[in-house]
Parts: structure tokens; C-alpha cells; sequence
């Protein structure tokens, strides 16, 4: 006789051992705005307690928060469900924008900030958008020439540890950073020692002399030893069009190896847009995303002086804001706002500009990092958020600008359909570290923030007894808090037809407990909501896993391959589908199974 496989499963799972589903616990929050929402309750402690740190210039503190002193910034929340949350932002201006002759004296949500590697992730929507699905697998050597004739000479005398296969790499591994090709601004120290010793007559031995490191001689006339000229410059480097003076770097690793943080692959990447839509950089970008988005704020080259006014500089800030990054600026050379940056939060988490499955397939990793809290995707940077008390994991899709005097982040949270963003600016060597800093104040303000006020909306609108009409068949839910290792709706009593099954159902979810978490929210399309009903976390370690027991665990850790084992008539006994008002008002239930609708009370 062969066992059933969820009868199999419940008997090798230990009943002591649970886990989470990969999403939420509840439903998203509809209010972060008001003065009742615990997210905007959360955002003005924060800021309060910024603005009491940042207008203290009598301290002679330099560190820590302090520091953020030195920081021109700008950060604000988004949402898809409350408009309003747009208006949750603080800003700080620091003295040397505030002082300077030049740029904006006070930033608000419409100061542009070069926005440094935030533009990948403008350029890989734009090529999700301008590109046909078959592009993003085709070889570099279909795409660019004279990468195939490059390779065409080098198969000779090919050598896998110092040629990249150029026609291995695709579109696809390029925005994954999966490509292993060469970094793409890196420094080089012949470059680093010419400048020093000839520009500057510098004698310090650690700039000018190779010596001090060990260094073999090079002929420092040979240009093909130097790096190509990026951008307006136009001393110090080879004149050679970027692409062909980049293709004779060693590769990191082979195509699809590991991952490798490349520049490079996004300049590619909006080189081969341009090849194959026949438009200009500028183009594309307006095409695709400013003009649809309405970003009226958002640059992808320098934008003119009628926005000097609006824009965050300095007249040291300035040489890095002004110069036209050329076939860089796919990479790290875009211009945005606040508010722009929101606009396109909303529409990431809206799928305005590319369908929900496609959006839901590009929101999803491409690789593992050595971390087990990171993971990367094209171009995501993906941060696993551990919530105190209940483990739960919320994945958090960001991509993190952070170059010469300017950086930032866009951070999009699909599971509360919310994100924010922040934008800095600053001379001080502290820059990159303060940007951190302010982005780790926000993320631990705010996530906590978000999944209580998910938990209080969905007491409101979920707990409570649903009844069916002329039958005696009720069910009553109450809301487990996210304090609580076992977060979402928990069923307390479930009357079918004048028999109470309320102990059984723990077996009616296939012996795996009987809590339930929303499995799919289409709310906003069809008024319904999709709830699942699994196994409850038990406290444990999230995400480290005991070596001497990595494989026996793997019921204990992985409810994914439990779900929608136990149906009746072709329905999972686990399926309750509630119905839901625009408002976002519960109306009724039905267990799929039962095929009967419940009414709230």
C-alpha cells in the first residue's frame, strides 16, 4: 500500500518544527499616512529624533548619527495603496549646499541629485521594456561586431583565465551580474601614477612611484595599457571608444559562474538598447519610462542650467554633478528626485510599465551571495529582513547608488506594496558610510512599522465570525500579532452544517496546522483575496540551518512542498477565498472546498 503524500509528509515532518511561506503574514497596509498608522507614527519618531540631532551644532559630536550632519539628504516613503504616503519625507541640508553660490539652498522632494548606480535600474526596465524577450539570451558577438571579430583573432591563441567569451555573455547575464566580465571603473594605478607625478609634481612615493608596491615596470606610452576614456575625459586615458578598449580585460570569472559586481555590463547593456532599437540613449529612456511615468525631474544625461536652481551642488559637488557621463550613464550617471523616484516605486509595484508577471518574474533572485541574507537579481540587490519575535522573512528589492560625492537607494517591499527611497550628497570622505547609516534608520523604523499596521488592519477587517445563510455552518477567525512566532489568521471555531470540525483542522490543512496567510492578493483587479492555510513558525534561528542536520530538516523548514496536498473535489481543503470591497471592507468567506460563502457578521 502506498501512503498518500500528504499523509507521507505530515508523518515524516516533526510536529514540533515549523516554518514560513516565502511572503506575508497579512494583507498589505492600506493607511501608512494617517495619524493613526503605526508607519507614520514610526516615521515621525524618526525624523523627530533626526531633526533634534541634526540641529544640534553646539555638540562636538562627529560620529554615529552626528554624522549625518555633514549629509544633504533626502528620503520619503511610497505606496501603492495610500496615495498620501508620498508625503511622509525628510530632508536635510547640510552647510555646504545650504552656503554654496550655486545650486539648491534648501533641498525638498523636487531636488536632483545625480543618483550614481540607481540608473541600472532605470536602464534594465527600459531594455525590459524596449527589448524583445529573445534579445536578452542573445550573444554579445550577434549584438556588437567587433566583439566577433575580436573573438574571431583571439581563437588562436585563446586563454580562458585572460579572454573573455564574449560569445558566451548575454544580455541576461549582464543585468544579473552574472557575466564575470571585467569590473569596468576600476583604478588603475599606472593612470593613478601619471596624473600624480606629472599633473600635480606630487613626490609622495604611495602615488608616483610603483616601486613602493612592488610594481613591474610599464611603458607608460603604450595607450593599450591604459584604460579607455570615459565620458568628457580626455587626459589620462586611451582614445578608444569605450567598448573596444574594454574588451581586451581578463575576465573575474567564466559566464554564469558566480556573481561580480560589473559597471561594465550595464554599459553594454545600454549600448546594445541603442544597437537594437536603432534609438539614442535619451531616447529610450524618455520612451520607455520619464514620459509614461510623467518624471519631469528624472535625467539621463547632465541635465541644462534652468535647473541649476533645483539641483544639489556645490562648487566641489559640482564637478562630479556636471559632466556628461557619455556611455556611462546606463550605469551610474542618471539624475532624479524624490518624488520621481516614488512615482517609479508606485509603478514598479503597480506594474504600470510592464505586465504583473513580468514584474513578479523580474522581482525574483538570480543568484545567492555567500550571505544567506542577500541574494542579487538584474540588477536587485536583495536584502532579507528578519522581523524580532516572529522570524518572519521580508524581502527587501533595492538598488543602492554609491559614487564619488553622490549615492542613494530605491528600496521596493512587494509584500506591503510600499518602498522608499533616499538621496545624499557630500564632499566628506564619510559620505558613502552616512548614506548607509541613514538607510539602516529608515529599514529599521519602518519594516517593524509596516508589518504591526498590516496586523492591525487585518484584525479589523479579517477577525470576527462569518455565518452562512439557512445553514448552521459559521467560522471564526482572530489575528495572530507579528510579535508572535506564528503570524496571519488563526482559526479559533469552524461549525460545517451542525458539526464542529474546528479540531480537525489541523488535518483538513494536511496535518500542518491551521493558520492561514494570504497566498494571492487581487484585491484592486477582482475584489478577492486568497488565503492558504500551513504550518505556524516555531522560534528558530532564521535562516541558519544545523550542518548535522541540513538534510534531515528539510520537512521541518520547507512548507513549500506541502501546499495543496489534501483536495475535495479537485479543491485544496486549504483554500479560503475572501471577498473584499474597494474599499478593502471583508464582505464573506468561502472554504474553496465547502463551496459555501459565509457572510461577516
Amino acid at each position: 500500500m502506498r501512503l498518500p503524500n500528504y499523509l507521507l509528509a505530515s508523518l515524516i515532518c516533526l510536529p514540533e518544527s515549523f516554518a514560513n511561506l516565502l511572503g506575508p503574514s497579512y494583507p498589505p497596509p492600506r493607511d501608512l499616512s494617517s495619524s493613526h498608522s503605526r508607519v507614520a507614527t514610526s516615521w515621525k519618531n524618526l525624523t523627530s529624533q533626526l531633526s533634534t540631532v541634526l540641529a544640534d551644532n553646539q555638540t562636538n559630536k562627529t560620529s554615529g548619527v552626528y554624522a549625518l550632519r555633514n549629509l544633504t539628504f533626502s528620503a520619503g516613503l511610497f505606496s501603492t495603496l495610500d496615495p498620501k504616503a508620498k508625503d511622509l519625507q525628510f530632508h536635510h541640508t547640510a552647510s555646504e549646499v545650504a552656503n554654496s553660490p550655486v545650486g539648491v539652498k534648501k533641498v525638498d522632494g523636487n531636488s536632483i541629485y545625480k543618483v550614481a548606480s540607481v540608473s541600472k535600474l532605470f536602464t534594465v526596465l527600459a531594455g525590459l521594456i524596449e527589448l524583445k524577450p529573445r534579445d536578452w539570451d542573445l550573444p554579445l558577438t550577434e549584438i556588437f561586431p567587433f566583439l566577433a571579430e575580436h573573438v574571431r583573432k583571439q581563437h588562436d591563441k585563446f586563454r580562458l583565465v585572460y579572454d573573455v567569451q564574449w560569445d558566451k555573455i548575454t544580455l541576461r547575464s549582464l543585468a544579473g551580474q552574472m557575466s564575470g566580465i571585467p569590473h569596468g571603473a576600476t583604478e588603475e594605478f599606472l593612470q593613478t601614477f601619471a596624473l600624480y607625478k606629472y599633473l600635480e609634481g606630487s613626490h609622495d612615493p604611495a602615488l608616483t612611484d610603483p616601486n613602493f608596491y612592488g610594481l613591474p615596470p610599464l611603458n607608460e606610452s603604450d595607450l593599450s595599457l591604459w584604460p579607455p576614456c570615459l565620458g568628457e575625459q580626455t587626459i589620462g586615458c586611451n582614445l578608444v571608444s569605450w567598448d573596444v578598449g574594454y574588451a581586451t580585460r581578463p575576465p573575474v570569472f567564466l559566464p554564469w559562474q558566480s556573481p561580480e559586481y560589473a559597471n561594465g555590463g550595464y554599459i553594454f547593456l545600454g549600448l546594445a538598447i541603442s544597437n537594437l532599437t536603432g534609438k539614442t540613449m535619451d531616447e529610450w529612456y524618455s520612451d520607455s519610462i520619464f514620459e509614461p511615468l510623467g518624471l519631469k525631474s528624472t535625467y539621463s544625461s547632465t541635465p541644462d542650467n534652468s535647473t541649476r536652481s533645483h539641483s544639489v551642488l556645490s562648487e566641489v559637488l559640482d564637478t562630479q554633478f556636471t559632466p556628461n557621463g557619455g556611455v556611462t550613464n546606463p550605469s551610474g550617471g542618471l539624475f532624479s528626485t524624490t518624488n520621481d523616484l516614488s512615482k517609479l516605486g508606485v509603478a514598479l509595484l503597480n506594474s504600470t510599465l510592464l505586465s504583473s508577471e513580468k514584474t513578479r518574474e523580474w522581482m525574483k533572485p538570480v543568484t545567492h551571495t555567500s550571505s544567506l541574507r542577500y541574494s542579487v537579481g538584474s540588477p536587485w540587490e536583495i536584502h532579507r529582513y528578519v522581523h524580532a519575535g516572529s522570524g518572519v522573512v521580508t524581502d527587501l528589492y533595492t538598488k543602492l547608488g554609491d559614487s564619488g560625492f553622490y549615492g542613494g537607494i530605491v528600496v521596493v517591499i512587494p509584500d506591503f506594496d510600499a518602498g522608499f527611497t533616499l538621496l545624499g550628497a557630500s564632499t566628506q570622505p564619510g559620505r558613502s558610510s552616512e548614506v548607509l547609516l541613514a538607510i539602516d534608520l529608515i529599514t529599521d523604523a519602518i519594516l517593524p512599522a509596516l508589518i504591526e499596521q498590516a496586523a492591525i488592519e487585518a484584525a479589523r477587517k479579517f477577525a470576527g465570525t462569518y455565518k452562512a445563510a439557512g445553514l448552521n455552518s459559521s467560522l471564526t477567525l482572530t489575528v495572530v500579532p507579528p510579535t508572535h512566532p506564528a503570524p496571519g489568521l488563526n482559526i479559533t471555531s469552524w461549525i460545517s452544517n451542525g458539526t464542529d470540525i474546528t479540531a480537525l483542522v489541523p488535518r483538513l490543512f494536511g496535518d500542518i496546522g491551521s493558520r492561514l496567510v494570504p497566498s494571492i492578493v487581487s484585491e484592486q483587479a477582482s475584489g478577492e483575496i486568497a488565503f492558504r492555510g500551513y504550518t505556524a513558525t516555531q522560534g528558530r534561528n532564521p535562516g541558519v540551518a544545523s550542518s548535522s542536520r541540513l538534510f534531515s530538516s528539510f520537512y521541518d523548514l520547507n512548507d513549500w512542498t506541502m501546499l495543496d496536498q489534501l483536495t475535495w473535489g479537485g479543491i485544496a481543503t486549504s483554500l479560503f477565498v475572501f471577498d473584499v470591497d474597494k474599499n478593502g471592507t471583508v464582505k464573506s468567506v468561502t472554504p474553496g472546498a465547502y463551496r459555501l460563502k459565509m457572510a461577516k457578521n
